[in-house]
């Protein structure tokens, strides 16, 4: 009777381990899939934001073999140094990854020193109305980054939670 109990206990940790491994397999599937029919895909296809006239100043360009941000830079600005506004523009989080065939928004040269500007600034003031995430939103491209913009500047909570900052204060932007 005991063996007949042991071999029903093997049987069915040997069905869990199978049931198991099946998943796995079906998961890493699913991932090497969706990999390689994402791959292809234009980079920084978030939601845009902005008004028409800021798209209708940019170009696009079609990446090439062998091409890098600064590459690109040097081709469209005449310099490699522009390639971090490139990189933010397109929301690209590894810029030392791109793919042939995908296609960058360019912004105008104008639109290329204003965001130069924007990226370099450390301080920022606030005007009427404004959050903390709206600042961090311009200033980052990136609102979910308010805490790093609260803590450098000690900001306090209203009983709700939510930052108190006043319009006319002048924040540090940590770079």
């Amino acid at each position: 009777m005991a063996r007949k109990k042991s071999l029903i206990s093997n049987w069915q940790e040997n069905y869990a381990g199978l049931i198991l491994g099946a998943i796995i397999v079906v998961i890493l599937g699913l991932l090497v899939a969706n990999f390689i029919t994402n791959r292809n895909n234009q980079i920084g296809e978030g939601e845009q934001t902005g008004a028409g006239e800021e798209a209708s100043a940019s170009t696009q360009y079609t990446v090439k073999e062998n091409d890098s941000l600064s590459k690109i830079s040097e081709e469209i600005y005449g310099d490699q140094e522009s390639w971090p506004v490139i990189a933010s523009v397109n929301k690209i989080a590894n810029p030392n990854l791109i793919f042939t065939g995908s296609i960058l928004e360019i912004p105008s040269t104008q639109k290329l020193e204003e965001i130069k500007m924007q990226m370099t600034q450390t301080s920022y003031d606030v005007q009427e109305g404004e959050t903390i995430f709206e600042i961090a939103q311009k200033m980052y491209g990136d609102g979910s980054r308010w805490p790093t913009i609260a803590s450098a500047n000690n900001i306090g909570r209203l009983p709700n939670g939510n930052p108190l900052i006043f319009a006319g204060s002048t924040l540090t932007i940590p770079r």
